[in-house]
């Protein structure tokens, strides 16, 4: 063990991080959870997160439990309130408020939850609720560290140095068989040259456009003997068909449902093309090769996470400026490796 038995004070037994926010920000936690039930195997790991990043880890076979909040239900829409009443019932050891920065939520969290440690990164500038973590982490200077690292860097408050670089996700056997069945629908197979599209975003500035989407695919078909999976929620079903239609015989529309519907469908292709965001996330924990197009947030903080990846930056902060070519170069690259 790298950790310090004095520091803590005692047994671990239960452990909960604290981590919510969107799809990206649990992944990016994968490796620091990985971490804790190396370093206590033993302890029961629970996470509380929210119901939209949940699903990320419901599957992941060393966490004990899952509690989730959601913003639209509980006690009179009091947020607080609703989480201490989510957290009863356990007698915590370790509470750990995961951010890449300080949040007095968090730290609110932590003091609820009654773990006798509690830790996570404090404010720079002096803050009565710094004193709710006794092992309270310095700020670090967030923009020039990926979010995994920043997350990782937290554990050092208990005395673990290095943690696990395996950000890969568990998808359950139903979700890869309904994407293999898909293909196979279609003639195709897994990792048969399969380029995936993900056209779905929540933001306008950071959706490429549904011409440069038919060009790109028409160039990987001819040009790298691809077949193109468009994947995209129920909303952008219209546009999926649109980009499939002028593509050509070799594109094929795969409707999203859920976080790990898409992680099947990326855990089977070569490479994955997509906004910046959730997605690309869940494509590097499938273990699919990953091209992100990023708008205004910092490829050095949240790119996707590993070997191999590639981030293409906008100049202008609108997506739409990243050119077919700049993506196809991409592509290149990652198909003469």
């Amino acid at each position: 063990m790298t950790y310090s038995r004095q520091l803590l004070g005692g047994d671990i037994r239960n452990i909960l991080v604290i981590r919510m926010n969107r799809i990206g920000d649990m992944i990016c936690t994968i490796p620091l959870l990985k971490t804790l039930k190396r370093e206590f195997p033993a302890a029961k790991l629970s996470v509380l997160a929210e119901a939209a990043n949940a699903e990320v880890i419901q599957h992941e076979p060393y966490i004990d439990r899952v509690l989730v909040y959601s913003r639209n239900n509980g006690k009179r829409g009091n947020k607080l309130l609703n989480i201490r009443s989510i957290l009863q019932g356990t007698d915590y050891d370790i509470a750990i408020g995961v951010k890449g920065g300080f949040s007095s939520f968090l730290a609110l969290t932590s003091l609820m939850s009654g773990a006798r440690c509690r830790l996570g990164y404090v404010s720079k500038k002096w803050r009565p609720m710094n004193l709710l973590y006794n092992l309270p982490v310095k700020p670090i200077d967030f923009w020039t560290y990926h979010q995994v690292e920043a997350c990782m860097h937290l554990l050092r408050a208990i005395g673990i140095e290095e943690g696990t670089k395996d950000i890969s996700m568990h998808i359950p056997d139903r979700f890869t068989d309904e994407a293999v069945a898909f293909l196979s629908s279609k003639g195709l197979m897994p990792g048969e040259r399969l380029a995936v599209f993900n056209i779905s975003s929540t933001r306008e500035n950071a959706k490429w456009n549904c011409d440069n989407f038919i060009r790109l695919g028409k160039t990987l078909i001819e040009a790298f003997r691809c077949r193109c999976i468009v994947t995209g929620i129920a909303s952008d079903k219209d546009m999926a068909l649109k980009i499939c239609r002028h593509i050509g015989a070799n594109a094929f529309y795969f409707q999203t449902k859920s976080i790990m519907s898409f992680a099947g469908i990326s855990s089977l292709g070569n490479v994955l093309v997509t906004g910046e965001g959730g997605a690309g996330h869940v494509g590097a924990a499938a273990g699919c090769q990953v091209i992100s197009l990023f708008a205004d947030a910092d490829p050095v903080v949240w790119r996707p996470y590993g070997e191999g990846h590639i981030s293409l930056k906008a100049v202008d902060g609108n997506v739409k400026s990243i050119t077919v070519e700049r993506v196809i170069s991409a592509m290149a690259s990652i198909d003469n490796r």
